[in-house]
Parts: C-alpha cells; sequence; structure tokens
C-alpha cells in the first residue's frame, strides 16, 4: 500500500468499513446518514490519503480491492473500539431510561431479536422494553411506536429508514417427497407439485422468482397454509410438500439434512431489510442504543434472510 499523502478521518474510515460489511455505497450512506454525493467524495478523499484504490465499483456491486482488504482487516476491529468508547461516555444510563417501543415481524423477531434484546436491557438497566411482535403494517405515529422493522421496497415517505441487511427466498423439500414425486426443474414444474403456503410470503397464492433476469410468478397450491415459517419448515421436514421460505431461518434443519434446497437457479433478488423511525421528530437516545446493537448483531449474520412482513 502506498505511504498516506493526507489527513485520515474517523468519520470517512467509518464510511469505508461500513460499505464494505454493506457492499453498497448508498446502504452505507442511509445507515450513517450521510447523503449519497457526499458518499462518494469521502470515499475519493480516503483513497487519496492513502494513496491507492480501496473498492472496485460497477453499477451493480461494490467489491474491495486487495488494498482494500488488508485496510478493512486492520480498520475493522480498532472502529470497533474506538466507537464503543464513544458511546460509552456519549451516552449516560439515565438517557436510556423509561418506556421503548419496538415492533417487528414475528419471525423476525424469534429468531433474530432475541440476542439483540438481552444485550439492549443489559447494556441500558434503566431502560424497559416493549417489543410488539405483529404481520401487519403499524404506524409509528398514532401508535407511539419508537422504532419498526421492516422488509421489502419502502413506500412510506414518512420515515428514516436504515438497512441492515439482505435477505432472499429459497425452496426446500424433503428428500422423501423428492424422491416419491420428483424434483422441479423450473419454477413452472410447481404446477404439479404439492406446495406448503406459508401466507405473509404469498398472500395470492404465487412465488417470485428470478428466470433470465426477470421477475417471474407462478401460481402454487397445496393442502397446507400456515402462517408460521417454523411449522412450514417442519412440514416440508415432514415431507409434506415444498416450501419457499427465508433461507436464513432453516439453517438447522438443512444441517440435519433434512432439508434440500431445488430451484436455486431461480432464487429471487435479495430483499432488504429495514429498521425505520418517524421522520421530523427527535429520535430518543434509548432508541439509537437498540438500534446500534441491533445493526451490530444483524451485520454478523451471514446469510440474512427476513419475510414480507411489514413491508408497505
Amino acid at each position: 500500500m502506498c505511504p498516506m499523502n493526507g489527513t485520515i478521518e474517523i468519520g470517512a474510515v467509518e464510511l469505508f468499513v461500513r460499505i464494505a460489511q454493506l457492499r453498497s455505497f448508498r446502504a452505507a450512506g442511509d445507515a450513517l446518514g450521510v447523503p449519497r454525493s457526499t458518499v462518494s467524495r469521502r470515499v475519493a478523499e480516503l483513497e487519496s490519503g492513502l494513496g491507492t484504490r480501496l473498492f472496485h465499483r460497477t453499477t451493480r456491486q461494490v467489491q474491495l480491492t486487495s488494498a482494500g482488504k488488508t485496510y478493512f482487516r486492520a480498520c475493522a476491529p480498532a472502529l470497533g473500539t474506538i466507537m464503543e468508547a464513544g458511546r460509552s461516555i456519549a451516552t449516560k444510563p439515565e438517557d436510556t431510561a423509561g418506556r421503548l417501543r419496538v415492533t417487528a415481524p414475528v419471525t423476525l423477531a424469534e429468531r433474530l431479536l432475541g440476542e439483540v434484546v438481552a444485550e439492549c436491557l443489559a447494556r441500558h438497566p434503566q431502560m424497559r422494553l416493549e417489543l410488539v411482535l405483529t404481520d401487519r403494517h403499524v404506524d409509528l405515529v398514532d401508535e407511539k411506536f419508537d422504532l419498526a422493522f421492516r422488509a421489502g421496497t419502502l413506500k412510506d415517505t414518512s420515515v428514516v429508514a436504515h438497512e441492515l441487511g439482505r435477505g432472499q427466498l429459497r425452496c426446500f423439500a424433503s428428500r422423501e417427497y423428492l424422491r416419491d414425486r420428483g424434483t422441479p426443474l423450473t419454477p413452472r414444474d410447481l404446477r404439479r407439485h404439492e406446495c406448503i403456503l406459508f401466507t405473509p410470503l404469498a398472500p395470492r397464492g404465487r412465488w417470485t422468482f428470478r428466470s433470465r433476469g426477470r421477475a417471474l410468478e407462478v401460481p402454487v397450491q397445496g393442502r397446507f397454509v400456515v402462517n408460521s415459517i417454523p411449522l412450514a419448515t417442519e412440514a416440508a421436514a415432514r415431507g409434506l410438500g415444498i416450501a419457499q421460505l427465508p433461507g436464513g431461518v432453516i439453517t438447522e434443519g438443512l444441517a440435519a439434512d433434512q432439508l434440500v434446497e431445488v430451484l436455486n437457479a431461480y432464487a429471487p433478488p435479495t430483499r432488504p431489510l429495514y429498521a425505520v423511525h418517524a421522520s421530523g421528530g427527535r429520535v430518543s437516545p434509548a432508541a439509537r442504543a437498540f438500534l446500534e446493537i441491533a445493526k451490530t448483531h444483524l451485520e454478523r449474520i451471514d446469510g440474512l434472510c427476513v419475510t414480507a412482513a411489514q413491508r408497505d
């Protein structure tokens, strides 16, 4: 790596680390509240100061260069220590006292937010956290929620969104089912199969796939309709049919050799997961604390996948 020829600001390093983690200039800017034009400028200034390129950028993806990977491995742990030190003195225990109301889709909360809640309450003993699990869209202002977790494309312009990760739906079945009924080779083959319908993801009885770069909706049907991902997963493992599920929540079944992925070549595009809060109002220290802990935990999850619940 070339020697530095300028001053490196901690804010630029934080932005670099966030881009490397999220693989997106836009997502990093959203997460840190930095305008897109400023993101590009600050990265350019950082690269100039270091005397080397940190990212390969195309219209579709952002990847670290060899020098960028080296810099990330050195910066990420140090930055985490610095940011944690800042938070420890910037937020007093009394700042996060009182009730914090958070809402999230049922499956997301049950599978991914347990550790977030435990750490948040341990670090902020005067906080009282109310977590409401619902798959319906809630009005943050009318129902007095401080934060909400939502997935998919956001159409609500009255909220400020922080992208936490991306997920993908995938199709699974048991080996026994595939042995008896055959393996579908294309999404249209599902017309001849028993499908397990998880209602939040298939409210109209249709599954979405990706074929030749375009979205493809396929009608599916089956005798078992359920609004619980654990029960849909168990039904698939018991050979009752093919289920389209968030890939990140069924890894235990795969590890136990209970489920086989099918139609992986047609997997739909990834979907973003957001934490949102109402725009125009003050974000409480308690909400900021919960959001930062959620970011830290969810960014570490490989193949984070979320459901369509709570989308706008």
